[in-house]
């Protein structure tokens, strides 16, 4: 992001170099190729799961309910295959409520974790929700995932079911759930 390293790119950085904004049909390919390239830290992979990724992005992309929030540098080097896409959160609107929403896909491209995005996007994200009147946010994520499970609960998430074994063997899923408040939410 103009030429900075990762590394040193503060959270005042990012927010003026960056973009957010909802994924359309037209983004189908750089979607894909994003969640392919952080497809092997998932447990299981998103490419083993039913349907593999290219279904998921479609069925995602396709339902009114459901969208990608996208993290994009302002300014992409031409060369970027993903133009740009540094982070994104997929989500599903209505989700077991009306006044509930699930989030089934978040990352950020290994090379700007640290950066603060993933703050960023989540704080957008809500604050998107609670205009459309959904205040509980659910996620969930599994036993080798430690650093997801302090960044989640570092926000305000907490832990209000685990299913054993559900990824395999000593392989937990650890289901986390927060309550939207406007006062929290990104600033408007």
């Amino acid at each position: 992001m103009n030429g900075k390293s990762a590394d040193i790119l503060t959270h005042s950085d990012a927010e003026e170099n960056i973009i957010i904004r909802e994924a359309t049909k037209e983004d189908f390919s750089e979607v894909l190729q994003f969640i392919e390239l952080v497809d092997s830290e998932f447990c299981p992979p998103l490419s083993q799961r039913g349907g593999g990724i290219y279904e998921r992005v479609r069925n995602t992309l396709a339902t009114p309910d459901a969208n990608y929030l996208i993290v994009q540098t302002k300014n992409p080097e031409h060369s970027d295959k993903l133009h740009g896409f540094l982070a994104m959160v997929g989500c599903t609107r209505g989700w077991q409520g009306r006044d509930r929403a699930y989030i089934n896909f978040f990352a950020t491209r290994p090379a700007y974790r640290k950066a603060g995005l993933g703050e960023i996007l989540l704080a957008e994200l809500e604050r998107k929700l609670l205009e459309k009147g959904i205040d509980k946010l659910y996620l969930c994520t599994w036993t080798g995932n430690k650093k997801a499970m302090r960044f989640y609960e570092k926000l305000g998430y907490s832990i209000y079911s685990v299913i054993l074994n559900d990824r395999g063997r000593n392989i937990n899923t650890f289901n986390y759930r927060k309550k939207i408040e406007p006062a929290k939410s990104a600033k408007q």
